[in-house]
């Protein structure tokens, strides 16, 4: 059992030395086409924690994520270019709209659970998506451009996102390893139970809308940098599907989910850079067909496959073995 434990962290060490070496690779040797698409991978994955922090770990299923994302984009480009804010204070900005609209789905959250959580997250993303294109301060249709003395070149956008990146993910590990992390597992595998034991259900999911709404803000505002602009596909239902595929594709309540499920958005990407436009809107298609495959034969994710999963020693599954048949008695 020590080879197999050996051989589950050689191939651990051996993706992070890959992933390292892909890290340095892409800034130094990278064209403009290669630099974007790592750009938005990287981007991904700090959304994908942000999902992964309320669905994967706290089983608030999130259908309508761009709704975070957007808030945090409108909150930077509407703060700097209509209220002439510091970039500090546009960053601040989408926090404040996000932690408001956090605690309305957080509430809502506390009320509804499943399919009704699931309709009512959607009617509210519907309805911020249309007065998004419709009012004056956003831009109407067309959005609003960020001031031309922020425009950054694409290595720094990379690093800035690097950055981001491991930051959301070094958030997912400080949550799952404390207190708040242990009370949000509570609430997703037994709530039951959790209620029955004195956790305040309805505290706990308003935390953790707050926490991942905050995180998708973040990663919005560096979208408002990359893009210069917004308009209102940034509450686009395709980007919330991308966030969900790239963690249910990886693996669910584990950080490394969204690292592994990244290569979705590098073979979209790649794709669409060879396909006429007009099949552009298939992608939706691509992605739904994907979710269907991976629930049937993986629903575990790539991280829950066993070539990632360390066997039990002899010792230990002797000691399961007993205590499931005493359970039985």
């Amino acid at each position: 059992m020590k080879k197999d434990l050996k051989d589950y962290l050689n191939i651990k060490t051996l993706l992070l030395v890959l992933l390292v070496a892909l890290v340095i690779f892409i800034p130094v040797w990278g064209n403009r086409r290669y630099m974007n698409i790592a750009i938005l991978v990287l981007m991904y994955i700090g959304l994908g924690e942000s999902w992964n922090l309320l669905s994967g770990m706290s089983g608030l299923f999130s259908i309508a994520h761009a709704l975070f994302f957007g808030l945090g984009v409108y909150g930077m480009t509407i703060g700097m270019t209509k209220l002439g804010l510091p970039v500090v204070g546009g960053i601040l900005l989408g926090l404040a709209a996000n932690v408001v609209m956090a605690l309305i789905v957080g509430f809502v959250g506390s009320k509804l659970s499943g399919l009704y959580f699931t309709m009512a997250l959607i009617a509210l993303h519907a309805i911020i998506y249309t007065l998004a294109g419709q009012m004056s301060f956003t831009g109407y249709a067309l959005g609003l451009s960020m001031p031309r003395e922020y425009l950054m070149s694409r290595r720094a956008l990379y690093f800035l996102v690097l950055g981001l990146a491991i930051l959301m993910m070094l958030i997912f590990v400080w949550v799952r390893k404390s207190r708040i992390g242990t009370n949000f597992v509570a609430l997703k595998e037994n709530p039951d139970l959790a209620v029955s034991l004195g956790s305040n259900i309805r505290g706990w999911r308003i935390l953790a809308v707050i926490i991942s709404a905050m995180m998708a803000s973040i990663m919005g505002a560096f979208y408002a940098f990359y893009m210069m602009a917004n308009t209102p596909e940034v509450f686009a239902s395709t980007i919330s599907l991308r966030i969900i595929m790239v963690c249910m594709v990886g693996g669910l309540g584990n950080v490394w989910g969204p690292v592994m499920g990244c290569w979705l958005i590098v073979f979209d990407e790649l794709v669409r850079g060879v396909m006429p436009s007009k099949f552009a809107s298939f992608a939706v298609v691509v992605y739904a067909l994907v979710l269907i495959v991976m629930a049937l034969l993986k629903p575990k994710g790539i991280m829950g496959s066993k070539i990632f999963q360390p066997k039990e020693t002899d010792a230990r599954s002797v000691e399961n073995k007993k205590a499931a048949a005493k359970a039985q008695k």
